[in-house]
């Protein structure tokens, strides 16, 4: 159990560490100079985080994480990640960036084949629901109720799976 929980927060930090790393933080983590980052040398650079964060996870201070200890954190982040979203595209401040983003043949609305191959692309059902003016485009208003209704299916999910 220790050795998963260990190997649970190194890889947290790891991949919170992903896109600084590419640049200053491979100077830092090479210790060696030879243009690669050992396993080693990945733990030294990151050590100093893995414990703050092993040390904000132990609310009792025992030095272990129980699976009460790590599902409280859990859900703690992703609590403040979907407050943040609040049916907007990563903080977006308007629906209607989105639509700009995506339209790829300047129509001022978005088809299913601009949507296709997108991390949240809808499927044929779910995209004609949300057009609801037929025109086979989602305009901006529609994107946002799409969205809204998926990130809020997906925090119950998420929600009944933590519970």
């Amino acid at each position: 159990m220790r050795t998963k929980t260990a190997f649970a927060i190194f890889a947290l930090s790891a991949l919170g560490a992903t896109a600084v790393y590419a640049d200053k933080g491979m100077k830092d983590a090479d210790a060696s100079g030879d243009g690669f980052v050992s396993l080693d040398e990945f733990k030294a650079a990151h050590s100093a985080r893995i414990e703050e964060h092993f040390v904000r996870m132990d609310t009792n201070a025992d030095g272990l994480l129980s699976a009460d200890e790590m599902q409280a954190a859990k859900k703690a982040r992703r609590g403040d990640r979907d407050k943040k979203r609040d049916g907007k595209h990563h903080g977006k401040k308007n629906p209607e960036e989105m639509v700009k983003r995506l339209d790829a043949d300047g129509s001022g609305s978005v088809s299913q084949a601009e949507l296709d191959g997108k991390r949240f692309s809808p499927d044929a059902a779910t995209f004609q629901a949300a057009d609801a003016d037929g025109s086979g485009e989602l305009d901006a208003t529609e994107l946002q109720a799409m969205m809204k209704a998926r990130w809020a299916e997906r925090r119950a999910e998420r929600q009944s799976k933590d519970d």
